[in-house]
């Protein structure tokens, strides 16, 4: 939200000098949000309890491991790019911008992701696995359901590791 109102703390150096692009995805992703959070809130309705599980569940499930994975991922390329690996991170170049300055801004970039956003993300998907577990019933049902968590972040983390090395993308940026 505080990107898509304009703040500009923490944006990376494409960001800072592509502003409205970056407050339009904000909004929709703020969107994005606010009808998450009504949804964890909404397992507390009983109305909730009256549809299959599933259907109440597929949402939060996909919307935790996108959020844990994003948080391991973003470790892990953030950290091989601070380590020398500037591969490892796709850092858009920005016209008009010396490479010096491009450089630090990438590392400071880098190091905010690894510091602040990184674990925001961890902590969203955890909270909204944490609601779900909460939500399911029997302890077998949630065991399946932290398993399948764990499946589902390791199947997201290897397919973006992949594409990675071979030098592909499959986010926006």
């Amino acid at each position: 939200m505080y990107w898509a109102v304009g703040g500009t703390w923490g944006l990376p150096l494409w960001g800072q000098h592509n502003q409205s692009e970056v407050q339009a995805v904000n909004w929709v992703v703020s969107a994005i949000m606010l009808c998450g959070a009504l949804w964890v809130l909404a397992l507390l309705h009983p109305a909730a309890r009256r549809v299959p599980a599933w259907i109440v569940l597929l949402p939060l499930w996909g919307a935790s491991v996108v959020c844990i994975s994003h948080a391991f991922f973003g470790w892990v390329t953030k950290g091989l790019y601070l380590a020398g690996m500037k591969s490892a991170v796709d850092f858009p170049v920005v016209p008009g911008v010396s490479a010096a300055t491009a450089d630090k801004e990438n590392h400071l970039s880098a190091v905010i992701d690894i510091l602040v956003f990184e674990p925001c993300f961890l902590i969203q998907g955890l909270v909204l696995a944490m609601a779900s577990w909460q939500f399911i019933r029997t302890a077998a049902n949630r065991r399946r359901w932290v398993w399948s968590l764990v499946v589902g972040v390791v199947l997201v983390d290897l397919f973006g590791v992949t594409l990675s090395l071979a030098g592909l993308k499959f986010a926006i940026g």
